[in-house]
């Protein structure tokens, strides 16, 4: 008689094929490949694959765990951003701007980046506004008929991270 004795397959390279996704109100999934020395092991065979959080923003999880000769599970965590906004609008004032955007009820907040080169590394500031409901900012006390450059992004904290999402395309606008 004989004993087969289990593999660990915690010391096995879990490669996920994304490790951040945006938000799309669907679960999102990335394919796994589990790698044992110079074997790759087979999903359903030596592996199952259970998902956790994986629909909205924040930190989302996959779990392995091992059948038959494989034996304990491991963990790998991807993330879900919120989404590119769209609808970005700027309008020049008097030394100040008008930056609107089309709001997202599944964001935390957003943040408005505004530069005098269009690189954004000379004269760039960052603005928050902390409410989702609010899609609207005037920025104020600027230099007059300076061209400004600005995009926006939205944000969501989700225990204690926060989660960015792609910006917006840069417009470009001259101050009166």
């Amino acid at each position: 008689s004989f004993t087969i004795k289990p593999v660990d397959i915690t010391k096995a390279t879990v490669a996920l094929s994304k490790k951040s996704y945006y938000y799309n109100g669907k679960a999102r999934k990335p394919k796994v490949t589990v790698t044992l020395g110079d074997t790759t092991l087979k999903q359903g065979t030596d592996y199952t694959i259970a998902y956790a959080n994986n629909v909205k923003v924040g930190k989302a999880t996959v779990t392995i765990k091992g059948i038959g000769a494989y034996n304990v599970s491991v963990s790998k965590t991807f993330a879900i951003n919120p989404k590119k906004l769209s609808g970005l609008k700027v309008k020049a004032g008097k030394k100040q701007l008008t930056v609107s955007w089309k709001k997202d009820s599944k964001v935390g907040g957003y943040e408005i980046v505004y530069a005098t080169s269009k690189n954004f590394k000379k004269g760039k500031k960052t603005v928050k506004v902390t409410k989702a409901s609010i899609a609207k900012k005037v920025i104020k006390k600027l230099k007059a008929k300076k061209t400004y450059y600005v995009k926006v992004r939205a944000f969501k904290k989700v225990s204690g991270k926060t989660y960015y999402g792609t910006y917006t395309s840069v417009k470009k606008i001259k101050v009166k």
